[in-house]
């Protein structure tokens, strides 16, 4: 890992849980590299927070200050649409009859110091209820369709500004066996039956996973969009943000089970040491043992993972512009580094990737 990517983990720890500053003092150019870095990874926000806290002597120029500046305002502005729409959207839910839940995004936000500088994304929301005529519902009303169902679990739409995407269940993996066993563990936690936690957005109450199953999914999350296309440090740091505010809440061994049964061990046990080393998360309060394993030491394979792939994934982001042939070169490379983590899952996508047999 280069210095310059050191001083980026050090501010966003700084940033999101205080502490001591980092006190390297950096050149014009390294500040630059760090706006880059922030960018790539989505977290300019908590950047801009960490230089806020610095004293003047470690401050960057006014110019890089500003920039962050604008940042932070367009998240703002973004993040209070998508909080808006957020309520209305399960408004029109609820009074359709569905029970809708909200994954990640909104309902992750409000675990940050400042969650109007979260960087957004989509609303994305659950329907375990969602039939027929929720879809037709979306058909009529959408301003245009992102992701047709009939082409993936997911039902993705604009509508009044922002993108929405329904998901039918929890989460799809490609592997049968671990699709099943996420299924099960939906039904087990009685999700279908609407019992959730709250979250509260504008003053209303928000339907959010519980937070057990909560944890597991942005594990299986994080895991999926690693395999897939790549995952940033944002979403080490939702994970890290709602075991630090809801680890007392958490079930301890049936989260371990859950683990277990998705074969994500030693993901999970990777991601609580990177959380601990890098964001700051007090080691007690990770809700299962990750340090007595192997898999407890791969914090810095799993950091270099994302700090090179960024958000969308290191050979996404290749470009048409490359040969097919480098680029799936570069797939490889990345599937085989991931592999150690979650092996089942990493042959099913690669097999179907060859055989382009993806549904």
């Amino acid at each position: 890992m280069t210095i310059n990517q050191r001083h980026f983990l050090a501010f966003i720890r700084f940033a999101l849980m205080g502490g001591e500053y980092p006190h390297g003092l950096l050149t014009e150019a390294n500040w630059q590299e760090q706006l880059k870095i922030a960018k790539k990874q989505t977290v300019s926000g908590m950047l801009h927070e960490a230089v806020l806290k610095l004293p003047e002597s470690h401050r960057p120029s006014a110019a890089i200050i500003a920039k962050l500046k604008g940042y932070v305002t367009y998240y703002e502005d973004m993040n209070a649409l998508l909080n808006k729409q957020t309520c209305e959207i399960f408004r029109v839910y609820k009074e359709m009859g569905y029970h809708p839940i909200l994954l990640k995004g909104q309902g992750a936000s409000v675990h940050y110091p400042k969650p109007s500088i979260r960087v957004f994304g989509d609303i994305d929301v659950f329907v375990p209820d969602g039939d027929d005529r929720l879809k037709a519902w979306i058909e009529e009303q959408a301003d245009k369709i992102m992701i047709d169902p009939r082409r993936s679990h997911v039902f993705a739409f604009s509508w009044h500004g922002v993108t929405i995407e329904n998901h039918f269940c929890l989460v799809r993996f490609y592997n049968k066996k671990l699709f099943a066993n996420m299924e099960s563990i939906v039904k087990e936690a009685a999700l279908e039956e609407f019992y959730p936690d709250f979250v509260e957005i504008n003053g209303k109450k928000i339907e959010v996973l519980p937070p057990t199953i909560g944890l597991l999914y942005h594990i299986v999350h994080f895991s999926r969009h690693l395999i897939v296309s790549g995952v940033g440090v944002r979403q080490l740091c939702d994970i890290m943000l709602h075991i630090h505010c809801l680890h007392d809440k958490i079930d301890r061994e049936k989260l371990r089970r859950w683990i277990d049964e998705m074969e994500i061990g030693r993901m999970a046990n990777a991601v609580a040491a990177a959380c601990v080393k890098y964001l700051g998360l007090p080691a007690e309060e990770v809700p299962f043992d990750y340090k007595n394993n192997e898999w407890g030491d791969k914090a810095d394979e799993l950091m270099h993972i994302v700090m090179e792939g960024a958000n969308s994934g290191y050979w996404k982001m290749l470009g048409k512009k490359q040969k097919p042939w480098k680029r799936f070169k570069l797939y490889l490379q990345q599937q085989f580094r991931i592999y150690p983590f979650m092996p089942r899952e990493v042959r099913t996508e690669v097999w179907l990737k060859l055989t382009n047999r993806f549904k």
